[in-house]
C-alpha cells in the first residue's frame, strides 16, 4: 500500500515538473519572439510536446525538442496564426458594426456573426492540435480546422469545459500563470483534439490526411 502511495507521488512529481518546465518553455519562447512573433509558434511547438506526452513519450529532452520545432516552424505558424487574427479581428468589427443598427436584419446578423464566431473560437484551437499532428498543406491548415469544428460538436463542448475549468482554476490561483497558464489547457485541446483525429482517421472517407 505505501509503495503505492510512494509511486503516485512520485509520479505527480514528475508530471508537476513536466508542466511547470513546459510552461516556462512557451512563455520564455513568446518573448523570444518580440511577443508578436512568438506567441504562434512558441503555442505550436508546446501542443508537439503534449502530443508527444499524450502518445507515451515522456522521456524525450524537453528543451531540445521544443526549440527545435519552434525554429523549424517559426515563420509557417506565424503566417497561419496572424492568417487567423486578421479573420477574427474582420469578424469583431463586423460584430461591433451591427451591434451600431437596430432592426430584425440587426438582430439576425448580430446572431450569425456569433455563430460564426464561436466557430471560428474552436477552430483557432484546432488549428495548433491539427498542425502538429498532420503533415499538410497550408491551405489544409486554414480551412480543415474550421470542418472538424462543424463536425466536432461534442468535442467542442468537452472543449469548453475544460477551458472552463482552468480558466476558474487560475483566476483563483492566480500564483498557478507562471506554471501552468499554457500548459494545462493546450493539454486538454490537445487531449480531445487527438481522440476525435482517430475517430475521423478510422472513417472510410477521411478528410485529414497523414500523421507527422
Amino acid at each position: 500500500m505505501f509503495n503505492h502511495i510512494g509511486s503516485f507521488f512520485t509520479e505527480a512529481s514528475f508530471w508537476i515538473w513536466r508542466m511547470m518546465q513546459l510552461n516556462w518553455l512557451w512563455l520564455s519562447h513568446i518573448l523570444l519572439g518580440g511577443v508578436v512573433l512568438g506567441v504562434f509558434p512558441a503555442t505550436a511547438a508546446m501542443f508537439a510536446i503534449t502530443r508527444k506526452w499524450l502518445q507515451g513519450e515522456l522521456d524525450q529532452p524537453m528543451y531540445r525538442e521544443y526549440h527545435q520545432y519552434y525554429r523549424q516552424n517559426f515563420w509557417k505558424v506565424n503566417g497561419l496564426g496572424w492568417v487567423y487574427l486578421v479573420i477574427g479581428t474582420f469578424l469583431l468589427y463586423d460584430l461591433y458594426l451591427v451591434t451600431q443598427i437596430n432592426g430584425m436584419f440587426a438582430l439576425l446578423s448580430s446572431m450569425l456573426l456569433i455563430i460564426l464566431s464561436l466557430v471560428y473560437l474552436f477552430s483557432f484551437f484546432y488549428l495548433f492540435s491539427y498542425y502538429v499532428h498532420f503533415n499538410q498543406t497550408f491551405k489544409n491548415y486554414l480551412i480543415q480546422p474550421f470542418i472538424i469544428t462543424l463536425l466536432s460538436f461534442k468535442q467542442n463542448i468537452l472543449i469548453a469545459i475544460g477551458l472552463t475549468l482552468v480558466g476558474y482554476l487560475i483566476y483563483h490561483i492566480p500564483g498557478l500563470i507562471l506554471f501552468t497558464l499554457g500548459v494545462m489547457p493546450s493539454y486538454w485541446v490537445m487531449k480531445v483534439s487527438l481522440n476525435r483525429f482517430r475517430e475521423i482517421q478510422n472513417q472510410p472517407e477521411s478528410i485529414v490526411g497523414g500523421t507527422t
